[in-house]
């Protein structure tokens, strides 16, 4: 699991960031207010921006997010595409629900951590190919684990889904050269079936 403290920056946010953080916040309902209010963004709970005032890290984990009543969540993940300079988003233990959207256009993210919310549904086809670590861990997610996740992200490290729903095989493509660089995995709790693939655990 992923947490990350914001720090003090130098460098005011974009106003590009700003409109997608407050966006952003338009579609949340927390009951610890984020008070993102001030001009500058990345002072704002939560951020961490680079020298060019780009929002690089968002990490808002406990802090009871759930979406606003007729908010689904693939227009939230619209608006968290918009902050095209992420590389690490963490928004695990909250109550957020429905189902996840394409994060692809968020081509620059590494760690991806949904791990403790309500989401369900499939997940997308496809993941930014600089991703490296996972965790969709302990929501409702359903149905197969799509071969393309390991396909596309040739830089993945950690894949984690235990406590789902997931069904099917677990793709083979895990153990394929396609996916070289990976060393944690955790399929735990779900409902798979078949045989496991060839390889796992060598």
């Amino acid at each position: 699991m992923w947490y990350y403290q914001s720090t003090t920056n130098i460098h005011a946010c974009s106003q590009t960031e700003r409109t997608s953080l407050l966006s952003l916040a338009l579609t949340l309902s927390s009951p610890s207010s984020l008070n993102w209010t001030s001009n500058d963004c990345c002072r704002w709970q939560g951020t961490n921006c680079d020298a060019a005032g780009w929002v690089t890290h968002l990490s808002l984990p406990f802090k009871g997010l759930t979406l606003k009543q007729g908010t689904a969540f693939p227009s939230f993940t619209v608006v968290l595409g918009n902050l095209t300079h992420l590389t690490h988003l963490n928004l695990s233990h909250n109550s957020l629900d429905q189902s996840v959207g394409s994060f692809l256009s968020l081509s620059h993210l590494e760690v991806l951590d949904l791990s403790s919310n309500l989401l369900s549904g499939e997940l997308p086809l496809s993941l930014p190919s600089s991703i490296r670590m996972l965790d969709l861990s302990n929501n409702q997610f359903s149905g197969s684990i799509p071969s393309s996740f390991f396909r596309q992200a040739r830089n993945l490290t950690s894949f984690l889904v235990s406590n789902n729903t997931f069904s099917g095989s677990i793709p083979s493509l895990v153990c394929l050269h396609s996916s070289p660089l990976i060393r944690v995995l955790e399929f735990s709790f779900n409902e798979f079936n078949g045989s496991l693939p060839s390889g796992l655990g060598e």
